[in-house]
């Protein structure tokens, strides 16, 4: 991995919030946020997970903050930012990349049921809302306060059996759009990606539908799928600093070029 700890990297001095964080892409992504300076609150429904994530990222001089978090629960979502408040003086950017519910089964449409779907629902869209609306008199006082959201290809062009996740995740984008719009007055600028990269899911789908898989491989035109960090958390890094300060309500489609193809 990329150094970039301390006062070196494009995001020294500010300090980033990134759910889902235990595992797979929101670890990643923590990882890449603090190489390049960030102090980094941690959050994650699993405890043990997040913490394991933050010790790593401590044994290498970052600043870091476990927090068990269900991003379902607001009481959860506020908890988590007033812990960080406390810890590290402010919020500048949040990672939404928290999203519950199950995208490796896939059942049919008459088949799904109201628990199915709003799970999908509390821990994708609504969960946002409640880490948005907690961090956002944080992010308008940071003066470079920066949002990202994850939605998915799944969600831009469906995919059989997977109504709950696609629905929650265009869910995710209508959200972007909207706090795009309203918080660009105050400087918080809004974004959302849609990345393929390899996740405790996506390892899961191989084992479940290796055809399929290989298919969905030869169908990506740079025929592979992303690394988690040097990917994809390095382009969230690159999104939510001052680079790419004039980028805001946009989808960055982080697929390899699946979209195109599908």
């Amino acid at each position: 991995m990329a150094s970039g700890l301390g006062q070196a990297g494009r995001l020294a001095g500010r300090v980033a919030v990134v759910t889902g964080a235990g595992q797979g892409l929101g670890r990643a992504i923590a990882a890449a946020l603090a190489d390049e300076g960030a102090a980094v609150a941690l959050l994650g429904r699993t405890e043990s997970k997040v913490v394991d994530a933050a010790e790593e990222l401590a044994g290498k001089g970052a600043r870091v903050l476990a927090l068990r978090c269900d991003v379902a629960e607001r009481a959860d979502a506020q908890a988590a930012v007033a812990a960080t408040l406390a810890a590290f003086g402010g919020v500048d950017i949040l990672v939404n990349n928290a999203q519950g519910g199950n995208n490796t089964v896939r059942i049919p449409t008459v088949d799904a049921t109201d628990a199915e779907l709003l799970e999908s629902f509390e821990t994708g869209p609504l969960g946002s809302v409640h880490m948005m609306q907690a961090c956002f008199e944080a992010l308008r006082d940071s003066g470079h306060g920066a949002v990202v959201n994850f939605g998915s290809g799944i969600g831009v062009r469906g995919a059989p059996g997977l109504l709950g996740y696609a629905m929650a995740k265009e869910a995710i984008g209508g959200l972007t759009k909207v706090t795009a719009i309203e918080w660009g007055r105050y400087g918080i600028r809004v974004n959302q990606v849609c990345p393929a990269a390899w996740s405790p899911a996506a390892e899961e789908y191989m084992k479940q539908s290796p055809e399929r898989w290989e298919l969905q491989r030869r169908q990506t035109p740079l025929r592979r799928l992303g690394d988690p960090y040097a990917d994809i958390g390095r382009a969230i890094v690159s999104l939510v600093s001052d680079d790419m300060q004039y980028l805001t309500g946009a989808t960055l489609m982080l697929d390899g070029g699946q979209i195109l193809l599908r």
